[in-house]
């Protein structure tokens, strides 16, 4: 490809695979090689451009390129065009970004995620709803509807974000109540039998007052030939604005949504896998599914296989201008309750269920927009109080019937970890001070400082035969941690020109350790380190040809340490001679992450719009020794890790007589090969593939209804979601959704 006099082959392009850096000299030369270029836009375009996008990703709102973090926004139009109402469907639709919707979703930014489903574990990735912070997979809503934007921040979040934001944030924002009436309604159809619904209307009361209703439901059938990999969400919102007078603003918010799904299943024997786990002569067949599963073959369908959740929240924002700012407090209470059971094999199946009630304030004071020092400082305080059970579940050894008070009864149980309580306890002090030393050229500071208590309370232990008859050895289990930790973000920021910013900084980032519920003398220890991050990034966004071209770009270095990591122990008790397997969570010691990122967009002609991402990242652990597992996993790359990246998308808008349009939208991805398994077992690396989507939308004259098609996944991609080994006698994957197809109506008033 050439721009200007700048000539980038195939073979640079393949260079890249493995030198993040380079990526960032591309970067570099295009942006100097366009700002040097001659503006060719004729005045009559010059108020035409790009679109201009308001983000709240520094706790304020401002303008995205203003905002010196590595963040992209989805808008509405984005998510109603591609029919996407599921948050698994937003992965691969931002540079660096990796979501997979498994039994719980499970997100990783630039290579840091973790599997967290271990009691007492923190997410990585963090989540927030209209800004506030929900801090367990099972609590992020099962449907997106109504969404104003969805914003994906990368990298460290330590001193605004918290509380545990050391991959990077994302925000989920919804529509806002206005003072207005404004209604919309939309349906889509498609194979798997796939039926979304939608609806919105807003009501003004009186002057200062609206209530905004909306809800959603979306079904389909199992992706898979077993019935499995199916879909049965639904969510339902009000929203009520209170605004008496200029200075006082409140929104009061209930949320509601639950799923009812059979659940999630596996295909045997991934490309790679070795015949050790009874894969010789299996071919890989990756929308089959576990063979059985819900049968006698692996349990019996009086253990039926579900996927529930049910999550009920409810929330407020209040602020008040005092003149030389504004002060918002963020009042929150979320219950929610989620149950699992899925049987992969005779051998194995996964039984767990959680009931969680979290209670959240957040106070902070910030600065008011046009005020010469910008600033924020914040109290946060945050409880959660859970119960849950974590069950292994097999028809092959021998097994007992739980019923305990509070949760539903299982049987087929050889593996039992109760949890009767654990409570969680985060509190902290923030602020951030942006600087300016000229009229261009600001210094920023920010810090955070958190105390963190956990208390776990539990018993845990298995099935063994005594005298012939199934019996329960436990144990009560106990834990407490305590952690005070100060993190910091230092920086500055340049404009080079009106509408280039250039920034650099260097962050920390902390994820809170807790307290592991297992027996004495095991190989794990009681409770489990945090994690920390020093993060060192640098970049620009700029704006240029008449706001009709847009170039952002980071490089960034990680020093990582402590990476959490959910394992098993296989033990003999001496007592019994059982075997026993033992699940807790350990630390790695150290990992190197490096790399650069890309996103651009133009307005090549009123009518088209071009869009191109790439990254690059080296994810490499420098110390990885789990000594409950007996294994050492140093010098290996990072899970779902991809060394480079690259995202095209186009849309061209074709114009038709009387004033209606028709919007055709393409995106393309290419990922490099990856491991999806932090152990690296066979069968768990996914090698180089692509995938490919396209949108067609039909807009009315006054755009107050349209008609739209898609498809997902045009070619049938079959790369790999997940990978485990060790659940039966194969080894287990399970791929993207496939191939998906279908046709939407709305109509907006």
């Amino acid at each position: 490809m050439e721009i200007n006099n700048l000539s980038v082959s195939a073979a640079d392009l393949r260079r890249l695979v493995g030198r993040p850096s380079l990526v960032m000299m591309l970067v570099c030369s295009i942006a100097t090689s366009m700002l040097a270029a001659p503006v060719a836009v004729a005045k009559d375009e010059a108020a035409t451009g790009l679109e201009e996008i308001v983000v709240t990703a520094e706790k304020r709102e401002v303008n995205l390129q203003d905002a010196a973090v590595s963040v992209t926004a989805l808008s509405t139009n984005d998510l109603e065009a591609r029919a996407i109402v599921d948050p698994g469907q937003l992965n691969g639709l931002v540079p660096g970004v990796s979501i997979q919707p498994s039994f719980i979703l499970l997100t990783y930014i630039r290579g840091l995620g973790n599997y967290s489903s271990q009691p007492g574990v923190d997410q990585s990735a963090a989540y927030n709803v209209d800004g506030i912070y929900i801090d367990k997979p099972y609590g992020i809503p099962t449907i997106l509807f109504d969404q104003e934007r969805i914003e994906m921040l990368r990298g460290p979040q330590g001193t605004l974000q918290g509380r545990n934001a050391v991959a990077g944030t994302i925000n989920l924002v919804s529509g806002k109540p206005v003072e207005k009436f404004a209604a919309k309604a939309s349906m889509a159809y498609g194979n798997y039998t796939a039926v979304q619904t939608e609806g919105m209307i807003n009501i003004p009361l009186a002057s200062g007052y609206a209530l905004r209703f909306s809800g959603a439901t979306a079904q389909h059938d199992g992706y898979f030939d077993n019935g499995y990999g199916d879909q049965n969400v639904a969510g339902a919102r009000v929203r009520l604005l209170i605004k008496p007078n200029e200075n006082f603003e409140g929104i009061i918010t209930a949320d509601y949504n639950r799923r009812r799904e059979v659940g999630q299943t596996y295909s045997p024997c991934p490309p790679g896998s070795t015949a050790a786990q009874g894969c010789a002569g299996v071919k890989w067949d990756p929308w089959a599914g576990t063979p059985g599963q819900g049968t006698s073959e692996t349990l019996d369908m009086a253990e039926p296989n579900m996927l529930n959740s049910e999550n009920h929240a409810f929330y407020a924002e209040f602020n008040y201008d005092l003149g030389f700012g504004t002060l918002t407090w963020q009042p929150n209470y979320r219950k929610w309750w989620y149950r699992n059971h899925q049987s992969l094999s005779h051998f194995f199946g996964y039984a767990p269920a959680v009931k969680d009630d979290m209670h959240s304030e957040e106070l902070r004071l910030g600065s008011n927009p046009g005020s010469k020092w910008t600033w924020v400082v914040g109290l946060y305080y945050g409880r959660e109080v859970a119960a849950e059970e974590n069950y292994f579940t097999a028809a092959s050894v021998p097994f007992v019937t739980i019923n305990r008070p509070g949760f539903w009864p299982i049987g087929h149980v050889y593996f039992k970890n109760d949890v009767y309580e654990l409570m969680y306890r985060s509190q902290s002090a923030f602020a951030q001070v942006s600087i300016p030393v000229t009229d261009r050229f600001r210094i920023v500071a920010g810090g955070r400082y958190t105390q963190d208590k956990k208390t776990h309370a539990g018993n845990t232990g298995y099935v063994y035969l005594n005298a012939g008859v199934p019996a329960v050895a436990s144990v009560d289990v106990a834990g407490l941690y305590e952690k005070n930790k100060f993190n910091y973000k230092a920086g500055v920021e340049f404009d080079v020109a009106p509408k280039v910013l250039a920034y650099a900084n260097v962050s920390t980032g902390y994820k809170a350790g807790g307290a592991n519920g297992v027996p004495p003398n095991t190989p794990f220890q009681k409770t489990f380190e945090p994690e920390e991050v020093t993060a060192y990034q640098a970049g620009f966004k700029s704006r240029f040809w008449n706001n009709r071209a847009q170039v952002n770009a980071e490089a960034f270095y990680y020093d990582y340490k402590g990476y959490q990591t959910s394992t098993f122990a296989v033990l003999t008790d001496p007592n019994t001679d059982a075997i026993v397997l033992i699940g807790g969570t350990t630390n790695s010691q150290t990992a190197r992450l490096y790399g650069s990122e890309l996103e651009t967009a133009f307005l090549v002609t009123e009518d088209d719009q071009l869009g191109v991402s790439l990254t690059g990242l080296s994810a490499i652990y420098t110390k990885f020794e789990v000594p409950a597992a007996g294994a050492n996993f140093t010098d290996k790359q990072l899970q779902n890790a991809p060394a480079f990246t690259a995202s095209v998308n186009y849309d061209h808008t074709f114009r038709l007589s009387g004033g209606s349009n028709v919007v055709a939208h393409w995106e393309s991805r290419y990922e490099a090969g990856q491991w999806v398994d932090y152990r690296h077992t066979p069968g768990s690396y996914q090698a180089p593939f692509s995938r490919h989507s396209v949108d067609v939308t039909y807009n009315s004259t006054d755009d107050r209804w349209s008609v739209g098609a898609y498809v997902r996944n045009i070619f049938n991609d079959d790369a790999l979601l997940v990978a485990n080994g060790g659940l039966g006698p194969y080894m287990l994957g399970s791929p993207y959704p496939p191939r998906t197809i279908g046709v939407r109506v709305a109509a907006h008033y």
